[in-house]
């Protein structure tokens, strides 16, 4: 018996890996092997119920908090709706980070299996080979005309939030390796350079100021203090992807980003940036009103409301039924006061939990969902909180100080 459950435990975590290798190449395909692992984890905790250790707070608790908000809050507000009309989307989300919550609590729960081979080396793996295939996906892309890469998500922004985690997560791996040769600092110097401009190529503003700034916050936890020759290093490398895609790619999206504030200043908001204002705007608005919650569609006629009293923030109505573009103003403007604090609730315990154990993938991880999370909804795009479910469980266990650290 004991053969068996180590078995399922060690097959739950290879479809993980093959997740997240599939996460910007075959949406259905990462879809599958994330479902594929949580069914074996369930096994897995049915064979292994004895052993269950109820913790009072863990991560996956935090993760697992946001998705009952988020059924529950669909199956009371959409009660009389037998298809849940817009809160459809809610509730699937909800669904998705409970299993991604027992995910981790499952991996965490029995990590003692990692002792038994070299975890880090199969996570060195999986990351480097999804990042490859994605790379070279991307440039396929390019290739046959694509002006902003999508990878398989068919959303530029999405795929740029994912390749940067992706892209940060596997030069730690690279760096961690304590018996690594000057190769594995190359190839972390090579990844970071080409990572930095595929994310260019997707356009994607947040992703290309926030990717450099994030890679150097993990090199200076991880090292827990500042090697001049590291920062020196580092500088001369962030230098040279700028200096490579400034005037294709960088210059015109300093430009387009300087003209879209003097437009939404001057009153139009037809822009990229001057909707997510004009949504900002607005979502606070209606969660100032409504802060126990709303329908999406009761969201909507409020938002109507507004505009017609300030048609500065016309272009909100445009995508207003999908999301506001911000995790927090989402969660407020719909679940309420309830849902912002318990994605409040998620970030500051991921931040805490991996700064009081020195978990630098977590960190980076938590910062990520963080910072990208202030331009976008990652627990509501599937690709996006499927990835991020997948990577927490992976570092987010009670493991040796040579597999996490």
């Amino acid at each position: 018996m004991e053969k068996i459950k180590r078995k399922l435990y060690l097959a739950s975590l290879a479809l993980a890996m093959l997740s997240i290798v599939f996460a910007l190449l075959i949406s259905g395909k990462q879809r599958e092997f994330f479902y594929f692992s949580f069914y074996l984890a369930m096994f897995g905790l049915f064979f292994e119920r004895k052993k269950i250790h109820w913790k009072k707070i863990d991560i996956s608790y935090a993760i697992i908090l946001i998705g009952l908000v988020k059924i529950v809050w669909t199956l009371v507000l959409y009660r009389q709706d037998p298809n849940y009309g817009l809160g459809a989307t809610q509730l699937d989300a909800g669904k998705k980070l409970i299993v991604g919550g027992i995910l981790t609590f499952y991996f965490s729960q029995f990590s003692y299996y990692l002792s038994t081979f070299n975890y880090r080396r199969y996570l060195l793996a999986s990351f480097a080979l999804a990042f490859v295939l994605s790379t070279g996906y991307g440039l396929y892309q390019i290739y046959h005309g694509i002006d902003r890469i999508a990878l398989s998500t068919n959303r530029a922004t999405i795929a740029a939030y994912l390749y940067s985690a992706l892209s940060i997560l596997l030069i730690y791996l690279l760096i961690k390796n304590k018996s690594a040769s000057v190769y594995y600092h190359l190839a972390s110097a090579l990844v970071f350079i080409v990572s930095f401009l595929i994310i260019t190529m997707t356009g994607t503003r947040a992703a290309i100021l926030s990717h450099p700034l994030l890679i150097m916050l993990m090199v200076l936890f991880h090292y827990r203090k500042i090697h001049l020759k590291s920062l020196l290093i580092t500088t001369v490398i962030v230098g040279l992807g700028i200096a490579v895609s400034y005037d294709k790619y960088l210059k015109p999206k300093i430009e387009q980003t300087s003209m879209e504030i003097k437009l939404y200043q001057q009153g139009d908001d037809f822009s990229s940036l001057g909707s997510r204002f004009s949504l900002w705007r607005i979502g606070l608005n209606i969660f100032y009103q409504h802060p126990y919650g709303n329908t999406v569609e009761a969201r909507r006629a409020q938002a109507e409301e507004i505009v017609s009293h300030d048609r500065k923030n016309k272009t909100a109505m445009v995508y207003i039924d999908s999301h506001l573009h911000d995790e927090l103003l989402e969660a407020a403007s719909l679940q309420g006061i309830v849902g912002l604090l318990t994605v409040l609730f998620f970030y500051g315990y991921i931040i805490t939990l991996a700064i009081k154990y020195k978990n630098t993938p977590l960190l980076m991880i938590g910062c990520c969902m963080i910072v990208y999370g202030l331009s976008d909804v990652l627990l509501i795009s599937s690709e996006s909180l499927l990835f991020f479910m997948v990577c927490i469980a992976l570092f987010a266990k009670k493991m040796p100080a040579q597999i996490c650290g």
